[in-house]
């Protein structure tokens, strides 16, 4: 008798009826409102990298490199306008303006990955914008022209 009534709360739970919808299962979250550590998560993608530990792997690996080519995109777009003094302004601007695109486009993507508030993920993205920060602006490489930050 116990577990019958153990399985219409269950039911209950996983349904929900509408003027619109009836009998609508509840999806399992793979959202959380605070930060984890676990492989078993979800990053950009549906169902990626999923529970497998490779995969996981894999993607913070690729969430490192997106943040370390926003760095490099970066310094591109700020050397662009030192690129070719005699060239069209409107290509040169179309050209910088492109570059910022990409830029911002890759550094969307790490904002979508680091709200999985997975900490690995956000640790990947950290990294990956140090060091890439270090590589292209950092003060160690200020003899290669351009502006510099920091």
């Amino acid at each position: 008798m116990l577990s019958s009534k153990n399985d219409i709360v269950s039911e209950a739970w996983n349904t929900t009826t509408t003027t619109t919808q009836t009998q609508t299962p509840h999806r399992p979250s793979l959202i959380h409102p605070t930060f984890y550590w676990s492989y078993n998560c979800q990053v950009l993608f549906s169902g990626w990298p999923g529970s497998n530990r490779g995969m996981y792997a894999l993607a913070l690996i690729f969430v490192f490199f997106l943040a370390f080519l926003a760095e490099w995109l970066a310094r591109c777009s700020d050397a662009a306008s030192t690129v070719k003094p005699g060239a069209d302004k409107l290509a040169k601007v179309a050209f910088r303006t492109a570059m910022y695109a990409v830029k911002s486009g890759f550094s969307y993507l790490v904002i979508l990955a680091v709200v999985s508030f997975n900490g690995g993920v956000f640790i990947a993205a950290i990294f990956g914008h140090a060091l890439g920060f270090a590589v292209f602006r950092g003060r160690a490489f200020r003899n290669m022209g351009g502006r510099v930050d920091g």
